[in-house]
Parts: structure tokens; C-alpha cells; sequence
């Protein structure tokens, strides 16, 4: 055996073992690249009476092939008018009365953080409350692109009704004033003063005059 023929198979080997390596270790970490949904999320959100608010259904999550989430609202406070899926088809009040259905499928897999699976429109009566917004888990569905069955726990979603409340500004107050413009009450206070000061200068002349008069 030459010196190439041995490396050669040295090589061969080698790639060999590391190939194997590579599989046995997916293969045991085989549960932890597997599909995953590990946050599915009802949105919330605060309208006035009468107004309308639209929720985001969303998810954090790893190859997601398909999913089916029912949403159902309080009827006495909101209504649903509209619904959409970002990959398939929804229907309000068609599987259930107050309840909107949200399907959609992606063969190629859902991969992200707070993906939008859809949207659902709601109308605030006429009332103030706070309209709770359920995941039905018992029809709930989320499958991977090979159609295995992945479990979540969904945080449900609240619609508040409330009438806004206005910030009220402060208004200034009048400024006094702090003296009066030239040739009003300035100029009759000092004609005042003056006056005052020549009556004063006349009386201290006829007191001099009646004293000098009295001594002559």
C-alpha cells in the first residue's frame, strides 16, 4: 500500500465517522429541532363606545404547517364585523354564535416571532365593560408541515370599552396691573404730589409772616 493509498482511506474514514457523528447527534437532539409553537397570542386592546378595534391572533413559532383558532367574544358588548387569515380563510359567528374562526395552512412552514395568523374587527356597543376574547381549546389545532399535532397554551385577549376622559389645561389667570400709562393715573398721582407739596410750601410762608408779624 502506497503512502497516498493510505492517506487517501485515512481521509475516507474519517469522513466516514464524522458523518455518523452528525447524524447519532441530530438524531438526539431530534425533539429539540422538531416544530414548535411556543406562544400563541390573543391581542387586547381600548375602544370608546360605539368605536371600532381590530385584534391581532398571533404567534411566536418554528415550522408551523397549519392552524385553526377559535376566538369567542362577549356579544353583549362587541361585535365581530370582520376577520382575516394571512394564510387561508376565517368566518365569524358561522362554527358558533359569537365565536370567529381563524384558518390557514403554509406548506413551506411558519418561522417567526409574533407572526400575525389574523386580524378580527370588532365594533364596541354602546355600553362600557370589558369583553373577553377566548381561545376555544378544545378545537383548537396547530400542526407542523408533516401534519404532527403541536400543543400550546393561549393567552386570551380583552376588548376594555371606556369613554375617554379629556386632561383639563390650566387656563392663566389675569395679570394685575402694575402701574397705569403715561398721562393717566402715574401723571395725576405726581400732579397730586406737587399740589400737595406747593400747599404745604404756601402754609409754612404765612405761618413765617404771621410770626414776624407778631414779633414786629
Amino acid at each position: 500500500m502506497t503512502l497516498n493509498t493510505a492517506t487517501s482511506r485515512g481521509w475516507i474514514a474519517a469522513v466516514a465517522a464524522a458523518i455518523l457523528a452528525t447524524v447519532a447527534a441530530l438524531a438526539f437532539l431530534g425533539i429539540a429541532l422538531a416544530a414548535s409553537v411556543s406562544d400563541l397570542t390573543v391581542g387586547s386592546a381600548t375602544v370608546a363606545p360605539g368605536g371600532t378595534v381590530t385584534i391581532n391572533v398571533t404567534a411566536t413559532t418554528d415550522d408551523l404547517g397549519s392552524y385553526r383558532v377559535d376566538v369567542g367574544y362577549n356579544s353583549s358588548l362587541v361585535t365581530a364585523t370582520e376577520c382575516t387569515s394571512a394564510n387561508g380563510v376565517c368566518s365569524i359567528d358561522v362554527i358558533a354564535s359569537d365565536t370567529v374562526r381563524i384558518n390557514g395552512s403554509n406548506l413551506a412552514g411558519i418561522t417567526g416571532d409574533d407572526v400575525v395568523l389574523g386580524t378580527i374587527t370588532f365594533l364596541a356597543g354602546s355600553s362600557e365593560g370589558t369583553a373577553a376574547l377566548t381561545v376555544d381549546a378544545t378545537t383548537q389545532v396547530l400542526s407542523d408541515t408533516e401534519g404532527a399535532t403541536l400543543t400550546v397554551t393561549a393567552t386570551n385577549g380583552a376588548i376594555t370599552i371606556e369613554t375617554a376622559t379629556d386632561t383639563p389645561t390650566a387656563t392663566p389667570g389675569a395679570v394685575p396691573a402694575t402701574g397705569g400709562a403715561p398721562g393717566t393715573s402715574s401723571a395725576n398721582s405726581m400732579a397730586w404730589l406737587l399740589a400737595a407739596a406747593g400747599l404745604a410750601i404756601v402754609a409754612g410762608g404765612a405761618w413765617v409772616l404771621a410770626r414776624a408779624g407778631r414779633e414786629n
